[in-house]
């Protein structure tokens, strides 16, 4: 059975203070990086471990996914997935889960893509129909492996929500 946490990028930088100008090269702000990080945390009441982490291209979700990658130190792979960035092909987001051999995965990437995939798991129809906070969390199962219409939805965490359960003593 395999878990994706699909998961949206943190609050990013205006584009004016983008190094360039350039959405692409936008950073997670300081705020970004705090409410992420505490989600971060959160999410390791969630899910025990998360051995591999796919993320879009942009700056912003390579930051996002580095700052997974700290709140879970076992995990062994980061990866860039072209699929991810703004109007990425959803069909080889699905093709590259399909040879993914470890689960949980994560998938760092940008909406509306992102709400439409998870539709497209869920139904089978790329309908977009959660509300994506930036630094949201939707949690998906694939019983039968990664396909459109396959998915079940398990959970959907603003970051809120993790951040709280940060706080939770263990």
């Amino acid at each position: 059975m395999g878990q994706v946490l699909v998961v949206r990028h943190a609050i990013a930088e205006p584009r004016d203070q983008a190094p360039d100008g350039r959405d692409r090269t936008r950073r997670v702000s300081d705020r970004g990086e705090r409410v992420m990080r505490r989600a971060a945390l959160g999410l390791r009441r969630v899910v025990e471990h998360l051995p591999l982490v796919a993320h879009s291209p942009l700056t912003r979700a390579v930051q996002t996914a580095a700052i997974l990658d700290a709140a879970f130190p076992e995990t062994t792979a980061r990866r860039e997935l072209a699929a991810l960035a703004p109007g990425g092909d959803p069909a080889a987001v699905f093709r590259w889960l399909a040879e993914v051999s470890e689960y949980p995965v994560a998938l760092v990437g940008h909406e509306p893509d992102l709400g439409y995939w998870v539709g497209q798991a869920l139904t089978g129809t790329p309908v977009s129909f959660l509300a994506f906070r930036k630094a949201s969390i939707c949690l998906l199962e694939f019983p039968d492996g990664p396909a459109p219409g396959a998915g079940r939805l398990t959970g959907h965490f603003p970051p809120e929500v993790l951040g709280d359960l940060s706080e939770v003593a263990e």
